[in-house]
């Protein structure tokens, strides 16, 4: 049995290559670090596809609702979080109609990077109106978190 290549003078191609080619581990090597960047850039800059990663969510609880003049809107008071508000925190209040109810749940967003002082806008409670799909008429306003009835306030 002969040791020697198959055909005489073309060593190199009797065995299969090994590895990966070049511009593959390239490929592969630029995907994780642009992956890697967007990643690093949502958490600490708040920004691009993963800016969530950036920000941190603070429930806070309704306490009150008063009407406006306008049918298709409410004004529904909040809890200022413990920390107080920044100027650049976003103060959400979303409204769930079902049926003869509307439910209604609050939240602050805010970047977990940044640091600034606090503000005091008006005591403890905040008012942030409220878009609705239909007049509220004779339904209840309910807290989604304590499934309680909101007290109704006259607007001042």
């Amino acid at each position: 049995m002969p040791q020697g290549p198959l055909i005489p003078g073309i060593e190199e191609f009797d065995r299969p290559k090994r590895g990966w080619p070049k511009w593959l581990t390239l490929v592969v090597v630029g995907v994780l670090l642009l992956g890697a960047l967007i990643v690093v850039a949502g958490f600490v800059g708040g920004v691009g596809p993963l800016r969530v990663l950036g920000q941190s969510i603070v429930p806070l609880t309704a306490v009150a609702y008063r009407e406006l003049p306008d049918p298709l809107a409410i004004e529904v008071a909040v809890t200022t979080p413990r920390e107080g508000l920044c100027r650049n925190d976003e103060l959400v209040v979303v409204a769930y109609e079902r049926g003869n109810r509307v439910e209604v749940e609050g939240s602050v967003t805010r970047s977990r990077t940044s640091s600034c002082q606090t503000v005091t806008m008006g005591g403890e409670l905040t008012w942030v109106q409220v878009e609705l799909e239909s007049a509220l008429g004779e339904r209840t306003v309910i807290n989604v978190e304590g499934r309680e009835p909101l007290e109704e306030r006259t607007p001042s």
